[in-house]
C-alpha cells in the first residue's frame, strides 16, 4: 500500500512538472512571438503595411507555388530619395532564425540584397513623405519552403554603415492537414459570460506524424493578436490520425468588446468618430471623441483592429493621403494604480511601446495620447498591461468582456519531423465567430 501511495505522489507530482515545464515553455515561446512582429526602428518611418495581392484584410499567408504574393510598403517622411534593401530569413514557428538552414535551401537567389526601387512622392499633403513599394515573390525572388518569413528593411546611417529600420513578418503555406474549429460562449470558467472557448481538431493524414505531441505545433490567435495568443497547447487527446482539444482551458480567450473607430477622409471636415479638426501650422490636428470605459456591451460593425489608408476624391490613396496628429483622450476620472494603458489594433503591431501608451493628466482626469497618422480608417481598443508583470493586453478594466462580441480566431499549424531542419506552416483556419 505504502509503495502504491508513493508510486500515485510520484505520478501526481510528475502530471504536475509536467503543466509547469508546458507553462515555462508557453510563456517563453510567446515571448518570443511578440519580438518578432512588424516593426519599425527609425523615426523618419511610418505606415509600414504588408498585404496579399492588395488586399488589407487577408492574413499575410500565401500558397506555396501560388502567384500570390506580399505587397510591404512604408512612407519616409520627406521628399529626398533614400536607398533602402531588404533581406530575408526564414524562421521557426516561434519566429527565431531558421539557423540550420542556408539561403539557397529556402530562397532561389540567395545572398543579394533586394534594392527596393519603386518609389512614389506625396502629392498635395502638408507632410511631405516618400511612398516605397515592394512585391515578395517576385521575378527574382521566390520562397523555396513553407514556414515563416521575416523580412529586414535597411539603409545607411549617417556613418554609411547599414541599419535595420523596419521589419515584416509573412507566411508561406504548403496545406497539409485538415483544421475544424468550433467557438462557443459555455466555457468551463463561465456560461454565457465574459468569455469565449475554442475546442480544434488537427487531423494530419497527409503527413508521416509519428509523434504528434512533439512534431505538430499549434498558435491560436484571437483578432490577430500575439500578445494574447495560445502556443502550443497540451492536446486533452490523441487518437490514430488527429489531435484534439476539447474542454482545453488554455483557449479559452476573454471576449473583449467590438473595437472603436474613428475615420478621416477629408481634412476640412471631422468624420466617424471625430470631434473636430484644426490646423496649427504646419499640421493637422485631429481631436477625437472623449472616451470612457464601457460598462456594457455595444454592437457596432467593427473591424477587428484593421486600418485603411484612404481620402475623399483620391486616384492613390498610398500617395495622396495626408498625415496627421490624432489626439485620443480617455475619462477614468482616476488613475490606474497598477497598469498602464495602450492603444491597440493591428496597426499598433501589438506593441506596447511607449509610442502607443496614454499618459495620465492629473488636472484633467483623463488619459491622453498624440499619434502621427494617415488619413484613412482606424478601428482600435483600450487595453491595459500590468505594470512589470505582464506583456499581455486585459480588454476588462476599459472595454469590458462580453460574450456577444464578434471576433475573428485563426488556428495556425506547424510540422517539424524529427531529424528534419525547419518548421513547416501546414495549416490555417480562420473564422469569424458572432453568438447567435
Amino acid at each position: 500500500f505504502c509503495v502504491l501511495r508513493r508510486f500515485s505522489t510520484f505520478l501526481l507530482t510528475f502530471a504536475a512538472m509536467k503543466r509547469i515545464i508546458s507553462l515555462l515553455f508557453t510563456v517563453f515561446t510567446l515571448a518570443q512571438l511578440m519580438a518578432q512582429r512588424n516593426e519599425i526602428f527609425s523615426e523618419r518611418l511610418q505606415t509600414l503595411k504588408i498585404e496579399v495581392d492588395g488586399d488589407a484584410d487577408r492574413m499575410p499567408v500565401i500558397e506555396l507555388g501560388s502567384d500570390e504574393f506580399f505587397n510591404v510598403s512604408f512612407d519616409e517622411l520627406s521628399h529626398e530619395y533614400h536607398r533602402y534593401t531588404y533581406k530575408i530569413y526564414h524562421c521557426g514557428f516561434d519566429w527565431q532564425p531558421s539557423d540550420e538552414l542556408f539561403e539557397s535551401d529556402y530562397l532561389t537567389s540567395p545572398g543579394n540584397e533586394s534594392v527596393i526601387d519603386t518609389y512614389t512622392q506625396s502629392m498635395n499633403t502638408s507632410v511631405l513623405y516618400t511612398h516605397y513599394v515592394f512585391s515578395f515573390p517576385n521575378a527574382e525572388t521566390r520562397p523555396l519552403l513553407s514556414g515563416n518569413y521575416r523580412i529586414d528593411i535597411e539603409t545607411e546611417d549617417d556613418n554609411g554603415e547599414p541599419t535595420r529600420v523596419a521589419t515584416v513578418c509573412c507566411m508561406v503555406i504548403e496545406p497539409k492537414v485538415t483544421i475544424d474549429a468550433t467557438v462557443s460562449t459555455d466555457t468551463d470558467i463561465d456560461r454565457g459570460g465574459s468569455h469565449q472557448q475554442m475546442a480544434m481538431r488537427v487531423d494530419w493524414k497527409g503527413l508521416p506524424v509519428r509523434d504528434a505531441r512533439k512534431e505538430v505545433k499549434t498558435i491560436v490567435l484571437q483578432n490577430r493578436r500575439y500578445d494574447n495568443a495560445v502556443v502550443n497547447p497540451w492536446a486533452t487527446s490523441v487518437s490514430s490520425s488527429a489531435l484534439i482539444w476539447d474542454h482545453c482551458k488554455p483557449l479559452i480567450f476573454e471576449a473583449g468588446n467590438e473595437y472603436r473607430k474613428f475615420e478621416t477622409l477629408n481634412m476640412r471636415a471631422g468624420g466617424m468618430g471625430v470631434d473636430h479638426i484644426r490646423w496649427y501650422d504646419p499640421y493637422y490636428h485631429v481631436n477625437l471623441y472623449e472616451a470612457e470605459p464601457r460598462r456594457n456591451y455595444l454592437y457596432d460593425e467593427d473591424r477587428n483592429g484593421q486600418a485603411v489608408i484612404r481620402t475623399e476624391n483620391s486616384g492613390d490613396p498610398d500617395t495622396d493621403s495626408d498625415y496627421f496628429f490624432a489626439h485620443f483622450t480617455l475619462r477614468t476620472g482616476n488613475p490606474l494604480p497598477d497598469s498602464d494603458i495602450y492603444i491597440n489594433g493591428r496597426w499598433t503591431n501589438d506593441l506596447f511601446t511607449p509610442q502607443y501608451r496614454m499618459n495620465y493628466n492629473a488636472e484633467k482626469g483623463v488619459y491622453e495620447a498624440t499619434l502621427l497618422l494617415k488619413q484613412g480608417y482606424y478601428s482600435y481598443q483600450y487595453l491595459t498591461v500590468e505594470k512589470d508583470r505582464s506583456s499581455q493586453g486585459l480588454s476588462g478594466p476599459i472595454e469590458g468582456n462580453y460574450y456577444q462580441t464578434e471576433n475573428e480566431y485563426a488556428v495556425l499549424v506547424y510540422f517539424r519531423q524529427s531529424g528534419d531542419r525547419y518548421d513547416r506552416l501546414v495549416g490555417r483556419l480562420s473564422m469569424n465567430f458572432r453568438p447567435q
